[in-house]
């Protein structure tokens, strides 16, 4: 049986492991001390580590890792002096037993940025958080609206397994400067104090569902032409939905 477990590090850095009997892979590990403890207490074998992007709160764990466990990385273009295997746009990573993960190239927070699906799974990185997206780095707002809206044609039982605790923030954003393009502050608020009261009793919030962020991130709003066509969701008067969305990261940048 396939289950996914969580590593909390940094201040606010989930590691994600994905576990099939005693063995398991691990997904942007930055504590090598906390995955090497975590893999001895449950008795665990690492058979590969997948590496979304080359930011140092995602990859300072890896070479560590590797050189222990004698596992082979997966990575993108910008990973390089990482990889045992460079990967890119739907390339298929079988490491696991019944448990392939295709590639998806999701370009926008760094150039080279990449996710790994397993179906209903996907380890988005820093592209999609819970009710926000990633920042751009070295690439472009183009990148990150396509990367989105590239997500947002997954099923809508897709569980989004981000690499941050952005919860909290991405919220509070939206409520200040009440952001509820298909008119939902009260599911927003009540959203929130329900993940409030999860951190203050520890427990991650995440992951999350596309079906969620449907309806309360107003950046994945923003990509979706269902919205538009329907006209579900309410934008600016003269903004299309990626000028929109570009306004929107903006602002988020200065918040």
């Amino acid at each position: 049986m396939l289950k996914v477990i969580v590593i909390r590090t940094l201040i606010d850095n989930y590691i994600w492991l994905v576990l099939k009997n005693n063995k398991c892979l691990v997904i942007d590990p930055s504590n090598e001390p906390l995955v090497t403890k975590f893999l001895k207490i449950y008795k665990l074998q690492l058979v590969a580590i997948l590496i979304t992007h080359n930011h140092n709160d995602h990859v300072s764990g890896v070479s560590a890792l590797r050189n222990i466990y004698q596992v082979p990385v997966y990575g993108p273009k910008e990973t390089n002096y990482l990889n045992n295997y460079t990967v890119k746009d739907n390339n298929v990573i079988d490491v696991l037993q019944q448990c392939k993960f295709i590639v998806l190239s999701l370009p926008g927070h760094t150039k080279y940025h990449v996710g790994y699906y397993h179906y209903p799974w996907l380890f988005c990185g820093d592209t999609l958080f819970s009710a926000g997206c990633g920042r751009i780095f070295n690439s472009s707002i183009e990148n990150m609206f396509n990367s989105l809206n590239k997500i947002n044609k997954l099923p809508s039982n897709t569980i989004i397994f981000p690499s941050h605790e952005y919860t909290i923030n991405n919220l509070d954003f939206i409520i200040t400067n009440n952001i509820a393009l298909l008119n939902n502050m009260f599911i927003i608020k009540y959203y929130r104090r329900i993940i409030k009261r999860m951190i203050l009793n520890k427990i991650p919030s995440l992951p999350t569902s596309l079906y969620l962020e449907r309806i309360i991130n107003p950046f994945i709003q923003c990509t979706n032409s269902f919205y538009n066509e329907n006209k579900l969701i309410k934008l600016p008067k003269n903004m299309n939905n990626f000028n929109y969305f570009k306004f929107l990261r903006n602002k988020k940048d200065t918040f």
